[in-house]
């Protein structure tokens, strides 16, 4: 910021920080405010690297001081931090309730207690602290925790994987492996624990599994009060589930399986559908059979492209009352019940197993064990034709992106 200037902070629109401008304006700083770009036919990671590449031509261009953030969506959040971990300027996100703002507050980016738009202000005067001093191993392994704690799915990783890639940290899809399946999810964001003790609580609640890391306002435990009661097991209905790494040694294939708490496998006669239009049309015309496991290829980054998120497929099982397994190379929602096993790698797009699954194949992945077991000879599987991964018909921003997308564990941006 130029001495004597008044601090400039960006805000984005539609979301909860837009509430905050006239707090921008009383203490001292000037919003300025932005629409997020229009959508592109594609998915979450797709999403995300649109909205950054938005963000930061419009903070370049405008010569902004800070960020004051929020979004509707996860992937829009994350664009708008890798945004501002391109430029290095100052960034603050709004408190809400949800997982991935709650894996930002544990990230150092999120105050629990002071006024979000007088830190974004202070932020802009000072410059410091930036993103980059902010975003490191410890911090990140303090937000995989608490996103997972209050709930996250496998979106949580690939979004905190690409900033961190963002960020240079070296390292952490390994640490991912590692602390995910020690993360279970602790409690339920609607729960009477969660309106009485909010984030804040869970982070104290979380206590010796957070490093101590620097945030926008200090240390992080500092700014903590002791650890409330541990929630009461009337609030934890929904607690319990945890993410599972399972990877399949002789084809290199890896699954993230998120299911209720004590499941030992994902299993059933495969589905297979090369798109979520397919088995949402198959739903609803009541062709699914309750020993099935559905199959649904080509939503991965390449594929999707850019990482389907299955928010029909899943809203349709809702509405069949049917519970069958789900195995994919896109994401499940984040408040999706029963067993789903995701991310799948190589993606089938990329020649993975999964797009060469075929209908009536038992396939059964050990949670235990950490296996995945097809009833198809294995020569069988590599005989078959590859799927046939759909043409983008131009030249666009979609386009090069599928051409160019990282696996999803490595953030699934552009390589």
């Amino acid at each position: 910021m130029q001495d004597g200037g008044t601090p400039r902070v960006f805000v984005p629109i539609p979301s909860e920080a837009l509430l905050y401008v006239g707090s921008i304006m009383e203490a001292g700083g000037e919003p300025m405010v932005f629409g997020l770009p229009e959508r592109l036919t594609g998915g979450v990671a797709l999403r995300r690297e649109w909205v950054a590449d938005w963000a930061e031509t419009f903070c370049a261009t405008n010569k902004l001081d800070a960020l004051l953030i929020s979004a509707e969506e996860p992937a829009e959040l994350a664009g708008l931090l890798i945004a501002a971990l391109r430029l290095d300027l100052p960034v603050v996100v709004v408190p809400v309730r949800d997982p991935f703002s709650i894996a930002l507050a544990a990230l150092g980016l999120a105050p629990s207690a002071e006024d979000a738009a007088g830190i974004a202000v202070e932020l802009a005067r000072t410059g410091k602290p930036r993103p980059r001093e902010l975003v490191e191993g410890f911090s990140l392994a303090n937000a995989l925790r608490a996103g997972l704690a209050s709930g996250a799915g496998p979106e949580l990783l690939v979004h905190l994987a690409a900033i961190a890639r963002e960020a240079g940290v070296i390292g952490f899809p390994q640490m991912i492996r590692v602390l995910a399946p020690e993360s279970p999810k602790a409690v339920d964001l609607g729960s009477s624990w969660f309106d009485t003790h909010g984030a804040a609580g869970l982070l104290s609640h979380l206590g010796d599994a957070l490093h101590d890391t620097r945030t926008v306002t200090g240390a992080l435990k500092e700014a903590l009060q002791p650890a409330p009661p541990a929630p009461a097991s009337e609030d934890q209905e929904a607690a319990g589930s945890r993410l599972v790494f399972v990877r399949g040694r002789a084809s290199g294939t890896e699954v993230v399986c998120r299911t209720d708490s004590g499941a030992a496998e994902v299993s059933g006669d495969c589905r297979f559908f090369s798109s979520e239009e397919d088995a949402v049309r198959a739903m609803e015309g009541g062709r699914i059979g309750r020993s099935e496991l559905l199959v649904v290829a080509g939503c991965g980054p390449g594929g999707g492209p850019g990482l389907i998120r299955l928010d029909r497929l899943a809203g349709a099982l809702d509405d069949a009352g049917l519970d069958v397994p789900i195995l994919t190379d896109g994401l499940p929602p984040d408040d999706a019940p029963g067993s789903w096993a995701s991310l799948m790698t190589p993606e089938a797009a990329a020649n993975g197993v999964i797009g060469r699954l075929r209908d009536g194949d038992f396939l059964r992945i050990d949670l235990k064990k950490g296996l995945i077991r097809t009833g198809a000879a294995a020569e069988e599987i590599r005989g078959r034709e590859p799927f046939a991964t759909p043409v983008l018909s131009n030249y666009g921003y979609a386009t090069r992106y599928a051409r160019s997308a990282l696996p999803a564990l490595e953030g699934a941006g552009f390589r």
